[in-house]
């Protein structure tokens, strides 16, 4: 959904690389399979570390296979095949577009309005054929804590920490949905770091363009002018997110380390966590776009 949520892959191993990226074919195939063709194009590398973490905590072995790839027909490529951890992936990304959709319709305006609107069917469709792989009450449960986080936005909330913190709560329980136990914990610790750290990197990226148009930024709501230098990011800013950012990473990385550490998977999301979010978070904070160096393209 965001994209900053990927490994670092100069210090992955070739085995690690060719696994994870076929994670990201298997959640592709899987999301075609469960929600719809058309939730294919919703994809993103932040699902792909939930698909990981999950398998890991239900001990699941992912078995890969050489399959036929439409944007890759020329050489079969690795893909993880249908298991559990990957069709529930699915289907809570489903459900997260559908409740980002609700809330793109009732704040945006303009062209980004529309975009919305034209979304909207096809965002229903996915959280509709969801609901029957997620426990009950999920849809809502998106609703309630994306109404949340929208009041504290509305109101201008000049907290950073706050406004992420309701995103990581968010995140934090969806990881953490039909786990219990030492599981769910390790869920919801890793869900809510990586939430928190997705809206400031998010808020970051998108803070000159939310100037601009005059929407709501956390950033700008507490930093006001000292946050933009030059219409871009101030050298203030940047020092503080420097810091701030990857301190707020330390319960995620405990987390992390009560992963199995004999499961293929677990490196993978270690990667991530220690390595491929403070690249994504170095990246934002350059203030460059596009793809990022040291890393490649899994399409």
């Amino acid at each position: 959904m965001f994209g900053y949520v990927k490994p670092f892959t100069p210090e992955l191993k070739v085995a690690q690389a060719e696994r994870y990226r076929a994670l990201y074919c298997g959640l592709c195939r899987e999301m075609g399979r469960v929600t719809g063709q058309s939730s294919r194009l919703t994809l993103s590398y932040d699902f792909t570390f939930f698909a990981a973490v999950r398998m890991i905590l239900l001990e699941e072995e992912p078995v890969f296979r050489p399959v036929r790839c439409p944007v890759h027909p020329v050489k079969k490529r690795l893909a993880a095949d249908s298991s559990p951890a990957l069709r529930f992936s699915a289907a809570v990304s489903a459900a997260l577009v559908y409740g980002k959709n609700a809330d793109d319709l009732a704040d945006e305006r303009g062209i980004s309005r529309l975009r919305a609107r034209l979304a909207r069917p096809f965002a229903a469709s996915m959280s509709a054929r969801a609901q029957k792989l997620l426990p009950e009450g999920t849809t809502q449960g998106v609703f309630t804590r994306l109404d949340a986080l929208g009041a504290l936005e509305k109101e201008n909330c000049p907290s950073a920490d706050e406004t992420a913190a309701c995103f990581g709560d968010l995140l934090g329980w969806l990881f953490s949905l039909g786990l219990e136990g030492e599981a769910a914990q390790t869920a919801r610790a890793l869900g809510d770091g990586i939430g928190r750290f997705v809206y400031l990197c998010d808020a970051a990226d998108d803070l000159p363009e939310d100037v601009k148009k005059k929407r709501y930024n956390p950033l700008y709501a507490g930093w006001g002018d000292l946050a933009l230098s030059d219409g871009a990011l101030s050298d203030v800013l940047k020092s503080a997110l420097s810091v701030s950012v990857p301190i707020g990473l330390e319960k995620a990385g405990e987390a992390a380390e009560k992963l199995d550490p004999s499961h293929p998977c677990t490196p993978i999301v270690k990667n991530i966590v220690y390595l491929g979010l403070p690249a994504s978070l170095k990246h934002v904070l350059s203030g460059k776009r596009g793809k990022e160096p040291g890393k490649e393209t899994l399409r």
